[in-house]
């Protein structure tokens, strides 16, 4: 019987026993992190983030927007505490979390909106009039 040979197996095999040893150290590993994943896109009025918090209620989401940020910020409550559970693996992270967005156009906050469904967050900012691009001329 043949084996495949991989010639970063013992790569891959430091980097599971680092990520073990700073689970065990922090609680966590480098790679895990505690912010949900966005994604930000802009057309010719908007500016669409979405953010991916599932598990989370409207009612414990707190968005606020000025000039060129969006911060958002939440917390995923566990349902009830379970004691004398033994957990074999726990990726679920639960707490409070914050997310700060560089927004890439300045925006109108009053026109902003936001819809949570399915577990993602879609913030749609309306783009300032004043942050329209302007041409000027050069005087003689």
């Amino acid at each position: 019987m043949l084996t495949h040979w991989d010639p970063f197996r013992a790569l891959k095999r430091r980097d599971e026993s680092f990520d073990d040893f700073v689970r065990e150290f922090f609680g966590r590993t480098v790679s895990e992190s505690t912010e949900p994943p966005i994604e930000v896109s802009e057309s010719d009025g908007d500016v669409i983030v979405k953010m991916v918090v599932p598990g989370v209620e409207k009612e414990q989401l707190d968005i606020t927007v000025d000039d060129h940020t969006l911060r958002v910020r939440g917390e995923l409550r566990k349902e009830k505490e379970e004691k004398n559970k033994n957990y074999y693996r726990q990726e679920i992270r639960y707490g409070a979390f914050e997310r700060v967005v560089s927004l890439p156009a300045e925006v109108d906050a009053a026109k902003a909106n936001a819809a949570l469904k399915n577990g993602m967050l879609t913030v749609t900012l309306a783009k300032s009039k004043a942050s329209k691009a302007q041409h000027i001329k050069v005087a003689a």
